[in-house]
């Protein structure tokens, strides 16, 4: 399961920006920021990591889907198909290997977790 908290879990809760940005930890322990935006108004952001993220009442958010732009984006009506109601997107990787990191990294953490064998 992918594991997300919000900014506001490092930072002051009074700075105001604990609902623009969402810290997502990949399979290997890292965290990486991501802007948040509402599934129907997210730019192609090109080379650019993305969630598809569904929220519940009790402020859990859960991932549906990942991916890069524009390969795997369809675009705000693929985001509304997934019943999605953010966009998380991680803008920091600094080149297209470092996206393809990112983004497996947090595919991985997307797996479940493999069951137990009894011994």
């Amino acid at each position: 399961m992918l594991n997300g908290f919000p900014i506001s879990a490092k930072l002051p809760d009074d700075l105001g920006i604990g609902e623009r940005f969402w810290y997502w930890r990949g399979a290997s322990g890292q965290t990486y920021i991501h802007s948040i935006y509402p599934a129907g108004s997210c730019p192609p952001l090109p080379g650019a990591v993305f969630l598809a993220v569904r929220r519940h009442g009790d402020g859990r958010r859960e991932v549906l889907r990942a991916g890069r732009f524009p390969d795997d984006w369809d675009g705000p009506n693929g985001a509304q198909n997934l019943l999605a109601d953010e966009i998380h997107v991680h803008l920091l990787a600094r080149g297209d290997a470092a996206a393809v990191t990112v983004l497996g990294d947090l595919a991985a953490a997307m797996e479940p977790a493999p069951e137990k064998i009894a011994a």
